[in-house]
């Protein structure tokens, strides 16, 4: 375990990283599900490791950056984080009405004639439809 748990601490050095995309590593460099396991405990358990913090973290970003709530849940999932803990913390950290301002923002930004492309990109963005309509009736567009 040792050397897994050299490896896995040299990875995390760099970046924060979820249990799944530490497993993953670990796997790709041949060590056995034994070590990964016991690896992936001791991090959990020194405080190394934490999806929720990771997750809270990952969406602070991304609402700066105004990418919607789907295509973020997309990307947590792509890094392990599934289900309930990615609905609930995207419900606390970005409701509606946030959602709503970064549409109206990238609107402004992009102000181009036409509507429908507006919609594609806000859309391609992961902002579900009925914030891109409000956000437009507000904006009288």
């Amino acid at each position: 375990m040792t050397s897994a748990k050299n490896k896995a601490l040299h990875y995390l050095s760099r970046f924060s990283r979820t249990e799944k995309q530490v497993a993953d590593y670990l796997s790709r460099k041949g060590f056995s599900t034994e070590d990964i396991t016991a690896t992936i405990s001791y991090l959990c358990e020194h405080n190394f490791l934490n999806d929720q913090t990771f997750a809270e973290n990952f969406i602070e970003s991304k609402i700066r950056r105004a990418d919607g709530p789907r295509k973020i849940k997309h990307l947590l999932f792509q890094k392990g984080i599934y289900g309930s803990l990615a609905d609930r913390l995207l419900a606390e950290r970005y409701p509606p009405e946030l959602q709503k301002e970064r549409v109206k923002i990238l609107i402004q930004k992009r102000k181009t004639g036409d509507r429908n492309a507006l919609l594609r990109f806000l859309a391609s963005r992961g902002f579900p439809q009925y914030v891109m309509i409000q956000a437009f009736e507000e904006l009288k567009l």
